[in-house]
């Protein structure tokens, strides 16, 4: 009887030896039990793991907010304007010199602007607000098309007689850069009629500009043309005058 068991036990041994070799050569064949097993542990999810990438992203979240760039921008600007005005009825013509100033805020692609002219020498002095769309451009100190639309108001004295001019206009603005730190800008605004009861006259007009400028990181030189029209028409006779005020315009932007 021991001899019978001796025997079944070899012969059980051959046969599981002999399924072990041909299952491993099996495995083997399709890319090996080892493999599939390092396949399985390399996408393994663990709570370790998502732990870990939380923390990184956290930190991204972080590193993303104090390196990028603000969505609010402002600019200050300071400019000298040498003036030739011209008159054509009665006829004049003469040259003035006057400052300006200007302030510009942005939050992204919507942004509002104030600007200042005192012109003591012609009695006049203006403040214009506007609201700014930028439809191309991402920031004040890059290439840019913008659309605006505001209001600028005209106090001034005409033979002793005080008045303000309220002209509501549309305006197109263009900032082209050339390279990194020159470039070239303009706008071209129409002023819509205002009809003003104390002068007695209906006034509109437009202002275009075009210059140049240099920047030195948050700091701008420039320099432009520009040239102011104002028509006013009596509304009692219906006669028709027209005010060109051409010129040159220099000055200094900071860009924060």
């Amino acid at each position: 009887m021991s001899q019978i068991k001796t025997v079944l036990w070899a012969l059980v041994t051959v046969f599981f030896m002999n399924f072990l070799w041909g299952w491993k050569a099996e495995a083997q064949s399709r890319g090996g039990f080892s493999q599939r097993a390092t396949q399985r542990e390399s996408s393994r999810w663990t709570l370790q793991e998502w732990l870990e990438q939380r923390d990184r992203s956290r930190m991204m979240d972080l590193w993303l907010s104090m390196n990028s760039p603000s969505p609010f921008e402002f600019m200050l600007g300071l400019s000298y304007l040498s003036t030739t005005t011209k008159v054509d009825t009665p006829a004049f013509e003469k040259s003035f010199n006057h400052a300006g100033a200007e302030v510009r805020a942005y939050a992204q692609f919507v942004g509002l602007t104030a600007e200042y002219e005192n012109n003591a020498e012609e009695n006049y002095h203006d403040f214009t607000g506007m609201l700014n769309l930028r439809l191309f451009g991402n920031s004040l100190q890059n290439s840019s098309l913008t659309l605006h639309g505001g209001q600028r108001s005209r106090g001034l004295v005409v033979n002793g007689t005080a008045a303000t001019l309220r002209n509501v206009f549309v305006q197109g603005s263009l900032q082209l850069y050339f390279s990194k730190y020159f470039g070239l800008d303009g706008f071209y605004r129409h002023y819509s009629p205002d009809k003003n009861a104390d002068l007695g006259v209906t006034v509109d007009g437009n202002l275009s500009e075009v210059g140049l400028f240099i920047d030195f990181q948050a700091v701008r030189v420039f320099g432009a043309w520009y040239q102011d029209v104002q028509k006013n028409k009596n509304d009692t006779t219906g006669a028709e005058s027209a005010t060109s005020r051409t010129g040159v315009k220099s000055g200094l932007r900071i860009y924060y």
